[in-house]
């Protein structure tokens, strides 16, 4: 019988572990983290996400089409997914945008996301962004096709669903990998369990490098080194009254991709 471990249970682990286990019922998958399902520092448990291809990899946004499919068409997933739309900023010297309109269609996507003028923006979405400092050279990428995810109530959904379908959940920090001879085939916990498998998945995100440095200390071939890089993002969030969620009903999310405020 075919046996995974999977280490971390944000939305990459949960989501793995799910979709192993509806391929392979018979499978054996143990999704581990350190506290109760939804782990609460997993970067996925969060109010909200947004869920976009509009990326310059053309990889992953074939990867981010096939996803957002399933957040519209799935049952497990589309109560928990909003189109709002997305709306891309770059200044004139940006090729962001031209590289994501290529992406669409390299990709024969049937909608290819939609251009707009700065000076056009104004009467758009109901006219929130009719004041937005935006100079008559910055272009604008808007595509209907986005939205954004309840992340937290998602998370916990596809977790849920994954011990429902015969998942095992473990609760329990993992210390360590167990590696020998360059092969890692289980993980032992703060507590003091190990567990083994034919397959290790780590969905460990910023993590991953200090689990595998206090696994293989002697073995710098095994070292994330550069290959990943951890990173912070600052988030706020603001309580609308009735007035004003009415009148940001409309508003798509937003992605400003240059200069020195970059963000969502």
């Amino acid at each position: 019988m075919t046996s995974y471990i999977i280490v971390g249970a944000g939305i990459f682990g949960s989501s793995t572990a799910f979709h192993l286990k509806r391929q392979l019922p018979e499978a054996s998958i143990i999704l581990i983290d350190r506290s109760e399902y939804p782990c609460p520092v997993a970067a996925s448990h969060d109010i909200n996400k947004i869920v976009r291809a509009d990326y310059e990899s053309l990889f992953y946004c074939e990867l981010a089409l096939k996803a957002l499919h399933r957040w519209k068409t799935d049952e497990l997933f589309r109560k928990w997914f909003h189109p709002s739309g997305l709306l891309n900023i770059t200044d004139k010297d940006s090729q962001v945008i031209e590289t994501i309109v290529d992406n669409f269609k390299k990709l024969h996507v049937e909608y290819v996301p939609e251009r707009l003028a700065p000076q056009d923006i104004a009467a758009e979405f109901n006219g929130v962004f009719s004041d937005m400092n935006l100079r008559p050279s910055d272009k604008l990428l808007f595509n209907r096709l986005a939205g954004i995810a309840e992340a937290d109530k998602a998370l916990e959904a596809t977790t849920k669903a994954s011990v429902e379908l015969g998942v095992q959940y473990v609760a329990d920090p993992v210390s360590k990998l167990l590696i020998k001879d360059g092969v890692c085939n289980g993980v032992q916990t703060r507590s003091g369990k190990y567990l083994t498998a034919a397959n290790i998945v780590l969905s460990t995100g910023a993590y991953t490098a200090k689990l595998i440095a206090d696994s293989a200390p002697d073995q710098p071939e095994l070292q994330v080194g550069t290959r990943i890089t951890a990173r912070a993002v600052c988030t706020g969030s603001l309580e609308l009254n009735s007035k004003q969620i009415e009148e940001f009903s409309e508003v798509p999310a937003v992605v400003h991709h240059s200069g020195k405020d970059q963000g969502i």
